[in-house]
């Protein structure tokens, strides 16, 4: 007892005071919200988890199971994430095209707050006069038919060095092909979106295909922030994951900025026409319109031009 303090009590102490809000969380009389004009049915949950323990490895058995017992439209809260599940035909049209508007917005994950320079992309941005701007900039001036064809040269440029590069191979000696690929789409989608390829350099430490492969990883991988309340912030810093994706959101500015100043850099008498620029050149040149809705910062700018990189149908 001669070591015992306070704080060695209250470490003791502080899993016994969460055993007893988890129980009585629980056994504590709960309203059926689903009787609700409100809200959809929803099924008994657990504190902090929600109805996580009901999703399996097959989550759409698990979804029909519970549209049997409790209809076409269920509510579901995945930790602090509530998610509607539609389970008819009739419903599903309702949600995706009668009052498309009202469920265009998708969440903000923690990740895409950070690695979408605050959810500036066309992906995370909220439905609204910012959305739809930046949705028709990609259309129309970045995947438009005249756009995509301007780059077929660097496609047939990339697909010809590819094929030099297997001619060259040893008869006897193995081709990883995915490794192949990988590099023909990484080189492919750099040329196009930021005017060259981007090859390792000894020393280098930021270098922009391995900073969007972990920002792709952070994107794809599993947040427990996402599913726990708000007020549990701490979750993502004992993980490691809030780490990673500030060190990430350091290497992707770092790395834009650098490639946006290059770009603003350029003679403007080697772009003489559009079939000339990449995606950042088409980028900087709308940022200085003067009939757009919304002003375009320099980071909406690294946000758009990142997600049609992160979003292709080849990942870097």
């Amino acid at each position: 007892m001669d070591n015992f303090t306070p704080e060695s009590l209250f470490l003791t102490l502080l899993p016994i005071v969460f055993f007893f809000i988890f129980i009585f969380n629980i056994l504590r009389p709960r309203k059926r919200q689903y009787m609700s004009n409100t809200e959809p049915p929803s099924p008994r949950g657990f504190p902090i988890i929600g109805h996580l323990h009901l999703v399996t490895d097959m989550p759409h058995h698990s979804f029909a199971r519970l549209a049997e017992r409790l209809g076409p439209v269920v509510l579901l809260r995945l930790g602090r994430v509530p998610t509607i599940i539609i389970s008819s035909a009739r419903h599903a049209g309702l949600v995706l095209k009668t009052h498309d508007h009202v469920f265009a917005s998708r969440p903000q994950l923690v990740a895409a707050q950070y690695l979408s320079f605050g959810c500036s992309d066309v992906t995370f941005s909220g439905y609204g006069p910012y959305w739809r701007q930046a949705r028709k900039i990609c259309v129309s001036e970045l995947l438009s038919h005249k756009r995509v064809n301007s780059f077929r040269l660097v496609r047939s440029e990339e697909m010809n060095r590819m094929l030099t590069h297997l001619s060259s191979s040893g008869s006897d000696d193995p081709v990883d092909m995915s490794k192949v690929f990988f590099t023909l789409a990484n080189d492919i989608l750099c040329r196009v979106a930021f005017g060259r390829r981007f090859i390792k350099k000894e020393g280098q430490n930021r270098h922009l295909t391995g900073v969007l492969t972990e920002a792709q990883e952070l994107f794809g991988g599993f947040c427990a922030g996402d599913f726990y309340p708000e007020w549990q912030y701490w979750v993502d810093w004992v993980t490691g994951f809030k780490k990673r994706l500030e060190k990430n959101l350091e290497d992707l500015r770092e790395v834009c900025e650098e490639i946006i100043q290059e770009h603003v850099e350029r003679s403007t008498d080697r772009i003489s026409s559009t079939n000339g620029e990449d995606f950042v050149d088409v980028l900087l040149r709308v940022q200085q319109r003067e009939d757009l809705e919304v002003p375009i910062t320099d980071d909406n700018l690294k946000a758009l031009v990142l997600v049609i990189n992160q979003t292709s149908t080849m990942y870097f």
